[in-house]
């Protein structure tokens, strides 16, 4: 095939990706439904912006950390922001915005970068957009890509090593020691940001055919998270990994629990609804440990590269596997996800290789059906989840204005999950400058945000159980003596020990769309009249 036609080829899953996730990200209100976890990296990239250092080792999140606080810098540069911490909480949402924007352009680059390398090394176009297929592997990956948090940027980073590792894998010379360090540059860059990277580091065996090569790539690999970590995330190293033993070591979410590794009463439960989440990427697994052994058998030979790669997918997608049926939430899956594009590639090396009386276009033509179904059932599946989020995003919005417009003088004290615009920030402060900031930082965020904004920003954490002015502790019996009426949403009906004291005030309660209002001195039917007139 004529070497432009095939670049022109490879262009169009990129191109696509790229214009796809654009439009999902615009019914993604950052202030909405994903709040969680996008505030935080919002909040922790401008903490390091104002010269704190990351906050957060949890993940790590590092290059995502890294991501907004260029945003921030950069943008504070410009604009000759003369307090970076009030500029950056001023415009918080469209920091989100802008970070979303550069993380799709990242993978939308790797998928590029990537499918050219497939596609030259393989001299297949067909086998580039196998490759880059991996990105409309599944609707909850898909999501995941969009919005800002680490599997976005640990995704982009995972294909562009698939693509390292299909070339090492299938070139006809040993891979040089520069592709050595390459793969240890991205495997590090990887680590620092989703511990869940881990698991990749089998994909070294590509690498075994050059010595020289392969210890490269582990020492590149290993230096280069620790002295990456230690510079930009020292939490990553010092605390971060007693995190991670926290969580092997209880059986609950988050090293909650009682002690153990694995809870068996919902284990082999989750196993299976994940497996009924992607049967394909299951079945690609599946053909990949079975295609590897078959050849193994054949040739009596355990050190073929296609074969130990294949090998080595198979194992990192069990691992995957067993890690997210422990600790349940289907994102956790990303990572072996996305590489489904690129393992299928090397299943249909190996098959024409199995079964040679086999025509060549078979394999392939079963292969692009199935990422021709994965992909379009990705789109169907992410228009859907578009769709719901933009309708209860609007809800979420209507009904602030309506809270403002029935109680101009009230106290408008909002709570994560019930998609207030104004209260996204509260957030990221809880899951960062709440926990890990000293006094000085505090002080420093919330005077800020005084500056900034002429309305206070009333939160009400049902989570740590503190009612909040500006990131500052208050009462409710103070809003009561400052205010002349409260208006308070809740994603849940309070309780005594939730309410925080707001019961003691015994507030009138209405439920408008599924969000709990509760109001003292001021009706909750006004709330809900006014609801109505904002259509």
């Amino acid at each position: 095939m004529n070497g432009r036609i095939r670049t022109l080829l490879i262009l169009i899953v990129p191109s696509l990706y790229l214009a796809a996730t654009l439009l999902y990200s615009t019914y993604q209100a950052v202030w909405g439904v994903q709040v969680d976890p996008e505030s935080a990296y919002t909040m922790n990239g401008l903490v390091a912006a104002a010269g704190y250092g990351s906050l957060k080792f949890d993940h790590p999140g590092t290059t995502t950390t890294m991501l907004v606080e260029l945003i921030v810098r950069g943008w504070a540069l410009i604009g000759g922001a003369k307090d970076i911490v009030a500029f950056g909480l001023e415009h918080y949402d469209t920091i989100t915005w802008a970070a979303r924007t550069g993380e799709a352009l990242v993978l939308t680059g790797a998928l590029l970068a990537g499918g050219l390398i497939v596609g030259r090394t393989t001299q297949s176009a067909i086998a580039a957009m196998l490759f880059q297929a991996g990105a409309f592997v599944h609707s909850d990956a898909f999501h995941f890509q969009t919005v800002l948090a680490p599997e976005s940027l640990m995704a982009a980073i995972a294909l562009f090593g698939m693509a390292i590792v299909i070339k090492a894998t299938l070139d006809a010379h040993p891979p040089a020691t520069v592709l050595g360090v390459v793969s240890g540059v991205i495997f590090a860059l990887g680590f620092s940001t989703k511990y869940l990277y881990l698991p990749q580091a089998l994909f070294a065996v590509c690498l075994l055919r050059s010595r020289r090569t392969f210890v490269a790539a582990m020492v590149t690999g290993a230096l280069g998270f620790v002295g990456f970590s230690l510079i930009f995330n020292p939490g990553t190293i010092t605390r971060g990994f007693g995190w991670l033993a926290q969580i092997a070591t209880h059986k609950g979410n988050y090293g909650e629990g009682e002690p153990g590794f694995i809870d068996f009463r919902i284990f082999w439960s989750n196993m299976a609804e994940i497996i009924k989440a992607a049967p394909i990427v299951f079945g690609v697994y599946i053909a990949a440990g079975a295609a590897a052994l078959a050849w193994c058998l054949k040739s009596r030979s355990w050190r073929d590269p296609i074969s130990l790669n294949l090998g080595a997918a198979t194992l990192i997608y069990v691992a995957h596997l067993v890690a997210t049926s422990k600790h349940y939430a289907l994102h956790y899956m990303v990572a072996p996800w996305v590489l489904t594009g690129g393992v299928l590639v090397l299943v249909v090396v190996q098959l024409r290789r199995l079964l040679p009386a086999v025509p060549p276009v078979a394999p392939s033509l079963l292969a692009g059906s199935l990422c021709a179904v994965m992909s379009a059932t990705t789109l169907i599946e992410a228009r859907a989840a578009a769709l719901f989020a933009s309708h209860s995003n609007a809800i979420g919005a209507r009904l602030s204005k309506a809270v403002v417009a029935a109680g101009p003088a009230c106290a408008n004290v909002s709570s994560m999950f019930v998609r207030a615009p104004e209260n996204d920030m509260n957030h990221g402060w809880d899951m960062t400058v709440q926990l890990w900031g000293d006094q000085a930082m505090r002080d420093r965020f919330s005077a800020a945000y005084a500056s900034a904004f002429t309305v206070p920003l009333l939160d009400h954490n049902g989570i740590t159980h503190v009612l909040k002015n500006n990131f500052r502790p208050t009462s409710y019996a103070k809003l009561g003596a400052d205010y002349p009426c409260i208006v308070v949403r809740s994603a849940v009906a309070l309780d005594a020990d939730s309410s925080m004291g707001l019961l003691a005030l015994k507030p009138d309660h209405c439920v408008i769309e599924g969000i709990h209002v509760y109001t003292v001195g001021l009706a909750c039917a006004k709330v809900e009249s006014s609801f109505r007139e904002q259509r």
